[in-house]
């Protein structure tokens, strides 16, 4: 009986170690097809493979179409992967950290098409870039951050047709790089506090940046010799010398962007046929926005204030500005050198409007019947907010030239509306322009604009109706 209960026993005994192996080999992985933690790799329900590098021991396990899911933890590695249409997912940038392993290697290095980078911190690299995309097509990288990497935090190098979403690049040589790369797009990322430049385009055309956050860096934006981009929506604030800057780069547009708190704005040198339309490039150190030996560009419904120049213009040709806003700055815009430019239906008021040695058209020729940036009925020229001249006939424009020095002239300048009833011309109705009124009636002198009730004579109705506009109890 002993004996049985003895083989009986021993039997359980290994039944148990027989399912507690089993358990802890099968580990189940719900997050994709893969499984990654600190210390290896394994499938769902399969075995664990230990590995001192799991990231790249998986990918070189994974197929096509697989998700490679990055558990939290610290990793030490180099990766590189050649697996097309392969996803690897960290649990979050903020918990998964992948630090470079040797100086000459990157983190990850991507030379296949379709791949998808999200979640991790990539750092450590001395001499290459965090995230890398070699000659890779239609990738996604999102949600990562890319910090002290000697290089570069992200990346592109001929790449084309991929998205790169709300990564951060911070302290790097340089943020973001595309080098000879097109139809990328770069939305909602953030590159602050890198060495040189946050976002970098070179030799890269039709690629569209959208929404990013650049600040603290050498250069905010840069472009060089880039073409047919498209820059909306970004904000480019606090960086070292300019918060946009195009250099040898043509057809680009820039739309509803910000760039203050740089020395410089918004720069073009040696660019051409770009659009700047609806820009902000206020409380720069220099220049707001700054043009040097740049032709045909036009540059629309801009604010450019409180800069020491609003606008500047040096050495530059047939652009085309209107319908800006340059305003608090001490000189509003500056023509030096620069010739056959066409400036009209802009608003000035600063310490020094303008400046101009060239010779450059300041209204169009052909009056236009339409709203000007003043709210008066005509397009011709600019509004100058020292301009002492009238407008005699109500088209909004001044009968006299406004003078801006070296033989040019704005010859239709803007005037404000007239307000019915402003008798002392301050462009409000106040208490004051009653008192005007009821003078003319006692001294028994007649003056159309006073006569508000439309009677043919100036009496005291007139004044009382004037009283009652300026509390707002009526409309003249």
């Amino acid at each position: 009986m002993k004996r049985y209960t003895i083989i009986g026993t021993t039997v359980l005994i290994l039944a148990l170690i027989t399912v507690s192996i089993t358990t802890a080999t099968a580990i189940s992985c719900t997050c994709g097809d893969i499984c990654v933690n600190e210390t290896g790799w394994w499938r769902d329900s399969g075995a664990f493979h230990a590995n001192a590098t799991p990231i790249q021991a998986a990918a070189d396990n994974a197929t096509a179409g697989e998700i490679i899911c990055v558990k939290a933890g610290d990793y030490n590695e180099a990766i590189s992967i050649e697996t097309a249409h392969l996803t690897l997912a960290g649990e979050g940038a903020d918990v998964v950290n992948v630090t470079s392993v040797g100086p000459d290697d990157h983190v990850f290095e991507v030379a296949a098409d379709y791949v998808n980078i999200s979640g991790f911190n990539v750092t450590g690299t001395t001499k290459n870039f965090g995230i890398y995309l070699n000659g890779a097509d239609h990738c996604i990288v999102s949600d990562n951050a890319a910090s002290n990497n000697k290089y570069r935090g992200i990346y592109l190098d001929s790449s084309s047709s991929n998205r790169l979403l709300n990564n951060t690049a911070s302290k790097n040589d340089c943020g973001i790089e595309l080098w000879s790369s097109s139809n990328n797009i770069l939305k909602g990322n953030t590159a602050n506090l890198n060495y040189y430049d946050g976002i970098y385009l070179d030799s890269s055309s039709n690629n569209t940046l959208l929404n990013n956050t650049v600040s603290k860096n050498d250069c905010g934006i840069e472009l060089w010799s880039s073409s047919n981009n498209i820059l909306k929506g970004n904000t480019a604030n606090l960086n070292y010398y300019d918060g946009i800057y195009l250099d040898s780069s043509s057809n680009n547009t820039l739309l509803n962007n910000t760039a203050s708190k740089n020395d410089y704005g918004i720069e073009l040198w040696s660019s051409s046929n770009n659009i700047l339309k609806g820009n902000t490039a206020n409380l720069n150190y220099y220049d707001g926005i700054y043009l040097d030996s740049s032709s045909n560009n036009t540059l629309p419904n801009n604010t450019a204030s409180k800069n020491d120049y609003g606008i500047e213009l040096n050495d530059s040709s047939n652009n085309t500005l209107t319908g800006s806003t340059a305003s608090g700055n001490h000189d509003g815009i500056n023509l030096y050198d620069s010739s056959d430019n066409l400036i009209y239906n802009n608003y000035w008021d600063n310490t020094n409007n303008a400046y101009d040695d060239g010779s450059n058209r300041w209204n169009i020729t052909t009056i236009t019947a339409e709203p000007n940036i003043i709210g008066g009925p005509s397009i011709g020229g600019n509004y100058w907010s020292d301009y002492n001249g009238t407008d005699t006939d109500g088209d909004g424009l001044g009968e006299e030239t406004y003078n801006i020095g070296s033989g040019n002239f704005d010859y239709h300048p803007l005037c404000p509306p007239s307000v019915k009833g402003d008798l002392n011309g301050d462009g409000i109705l106040t208490p004051a322009d009653a008192a005007i009124a009821l003078h003319l009636v006692a001294t028994g002198a007649h003056d159309d604009a006073t006569d508000v009730s439309g009677d043919g004579q100036v009496t005291s109705l007139d004044a009382l109706m004037i009283l009652q506009a300026a509390a707002g109890m009526v409309e003249l």
